[in-house]
Formats: C-alpha cells, sequence, structure tokens
C-alpha cells in the first residue's frame, strides 16, 4: 500500500511539475521539491521501524552502538546529498550539484574516520 501511495505522489508531482514548467519554472522546482519531501515522509514511518529492527539486531550480535550510528549517519548523509544534488541537477545548476555530492563524500570520509581508526588499531594490535 505505501508503495502504491509513493508512486501516485510521484507521478502527480511529475504531471504537475511538467505542466508548470513552460509557464513558471520556479513554480515547477518547487513542486517537485515537494513531491520529493511528501515521499520522504511517507517513508519515515517504516524507515523507523526498520532501523529499530536492525539496531535490535547490532546489540544481539554485539555490535557497538557507536558503530551502528555511524553507519546510519553515512547512510543519511548519502541520501541527503543524493537528494540535494537531483534538486539542484533539476534547477539546472549541474555544477552545484556536483559540489553538493563532493560535500557529501567528504562527510562520509569524515564520519567514518573513527571507524577506519578503530580497524586500523585492531590491525595493530595483531601484528
Amino acid at each position: 500500500m505505501e508503495m502504491g501511495r509513493i508512486i501516485a505522489l510521484g507521478l502527480v508531482g511529475t504531471i504537475f511539475a511538467v505542466m508548470l514548467k513552460k509557464e513558471n519554472p520556479q513554480m515547477s522546482l518547487l513542486v517537485s521539491v515537494a513531491s520529493g519531501i511528501l515521499i520522504f515522509f511517507t517513508v519515515c514511518t517504516p524507515l523507523s521501524g526498520l532501523i529499530a529492527l536492525l539496531r535490535d539486531a547490532a546489540e544481539k550480535a554485539g555490535v557497538g552502538s557507536g558503530y551502528f550510528g555511524i553507519v546510519l549517519k553515512i547512510i543519511g548523509i548519502a541520501y541527503l546529498a543524493q537528494f540535494g544534488a537531483q534538486l539542484c541537477a533539476d534547477a539546472g545548476e549541474g555544477a552545484i550539484a556536483a559540489k553538493v555530492e563532493l560535500a557529501g563524500k567528504i562527510l562520509i570520509m569524515a564520519a567514518s574516520a573513527p571507524v577506519l581508526t578503530a580497524l586500523l588499531e585492531l590491525v595493530m594490535n595483531l601484528v
């Protein structure tokens, strides 16, 4: 049922955006952004359930909650960077879209630094 709602939101948003593009490009972009936000909020409830399930599984497996939080943060950064870059590209700003993607990659590298450091320490202790 959720997927049907998502498809409907996407189709309605697309139809309105295409119809408005010639007459009012700014409004077309706003419709596109609003559609994306509505779709995101539609998946928030199932997403929160999935995160809780994965958090419980990580605790049972003995994976530190800190590492799990880092993985979630990285996934969030990747999603938001992609969403932002697509919005910039839809507005015709490919150069800005590329910078948003680059910023997302840099933030992912920064967020993963504690995991990489812990892995390096583990390898050094084995030697």
